[in-house]
């Protein structure tokens, strides 16, 4: 039974034109997770869609206060993503409406025209004017004018896109030119990341120095690491010390976050976003590139917005079943200071872990 609650219409949630009872100055994916406890419940229901419960069961079940919990049910109910009768169940149509209108307010206000790319503009929000090519067919012909040299990136990726190969892909170009990177791993041992490394180098020998992994993973497992930085994932200060220290003994080129996802299973939306901000805040000060990995779909859509719109750049990678099979593409979503082509452009990873265009690949007879 729906209460009679008004609900936001899409066309307003897209021009922010709330009605006055309401909280005009947020973005829509802002008030969906402007509380820990908003943000649980959304999680909570999302993850269970059939649910339906009371303020105290719900409170229960996400170790919170009854007196919190209801105060966030109403602002749902209002919003519409929960009907409310003598429980509150999931409305899943006006969940994907508002997942809809929030990916449309993305591609509308955050995606930098061409126009818009320009180093006055970079400048301002701190984004290093210059720009350099990735070494990458795919990247640089969607980057026309290159990729700035300072600035913090997204990588949005489906599950066997081949976003690890991106990333071995930046890293060994920045040990090649003997420039320091710290990696920050959650979701990898340090020695496959070394192996997958390893891959890119014709030599026999490598200069390890350069790579300093911060190892927030090993301790998760259980597994010893003789890395010197070995840190809990759920110690957020734990981490920023580390950063700091390795960043006051050398000049970094290139910071990497694999994965955004475990912190925010580890620490929740609100500390996980924080953190990102202190991120892209030492990136700037250090006028390096910093490489953020997340899940396409692993979480509601309001949490890939929040974090898009700290960041300077997106990098989509999604894979779709074809007839032919599986079709990966890319494409950039975002870039502030860099004109690009925002189009999908369809790519395969070749036999040396390399993203190449398809008919690049077909061009040269790779089966």
């Amino acid at each position: 039974m729906l209460d009679n609650a008004p609900h936001v219409t899409l066309l307003e949630a897209l021009l922010g034109e709330v009605r006055p009872d309401m909280k005009r100055s947020m973005k829509l994916f802002e008030r969906l997770l402007d509380t820990d406890v908003k943000a649980d419940l959304l999680t909570l229901f999302h993850n269970n869609a059939k649910l339906a419960d009371t303020p105290e069961e719900l409170a229960k079940r996400i170790g919170r206060s009854s007196t919190e919990v209801q105060r966030e049910l109403e602002d749902l109910v209002e919003l519409g993503i929960l009907k409310k009768s003598e429980v509150y169940s999931f409305a899943m149509e006006r969940d994907k409406e508002i997942q809809d209108a929030i990916s449309k307010q993305l591609a509308l206000g955050e995606v930098v025209a061409p126009e818009f790319g320009r180093p006055d503009l970079a400048s301002s929000i701190g984004v290093h004017a210059l720009t350099t090519k990735t070494g990458l067919d795919i990247l640089d012909g969607i980057l026309t004018n290159g990729l700035p040299a300072s600035c913090t990136v997204l990588v949005l990726s489906d599950p066997g896109a081949g976003e690890e190969n991106l990333l071995t892909h930046f890293v060994s170009t920045q040990m090649q030119a003997r420039r320091s990177i710290i990696y920050i791993t959650l979701d990898n041992f340090p020695a496959n990341i070394r192996q997958l490394t390893l891959s890119r180098f014709r030599e026999e020998r490598v200069d390890w120095s350069s790579l300093i992994i911060i190892d927030c993973y090993s301790k998760t497992v259980g597994v010893e690491s003789e890395e010197p930085y070995i840190v809990d994932p759920e110690n957020l200060s734990a981490i920023s010390i580390a950063l700091s220290d390795v960043m006051t003994k050398r000049a970094v080129s290139l910071m990497i976050l694999d994965s955004f996802n475990t912190l925010i299973r580890k620490r929740g939306i609100r500390s996980a976003l924080e953190f990102l901000r202190v991120l892209v805040a030492r990136a700037r000060q250090a006028k390096c590139m910093c490489l953020i990995t997340m899940n396409r779909k692993a979480f509601h859509v309001a949490y890939v917005a929040s974090a898009q719109d700290v960041v300077d750049g997106v990098i989509e990678l999604r894979v779709e079943e074809s007839y032919e099979g599986i079709a990966r593409s890319l494409r950039v979503l975002k870039m502030v200071g860099a004109r690009h082509l925002t189009t999908w452009i369809p790519y395969e990873i070749s036999d040396d872990g390399v993203l190449v265009k398809t008919h690049q690949r077909r061009l040269l007879g790779t089966p």
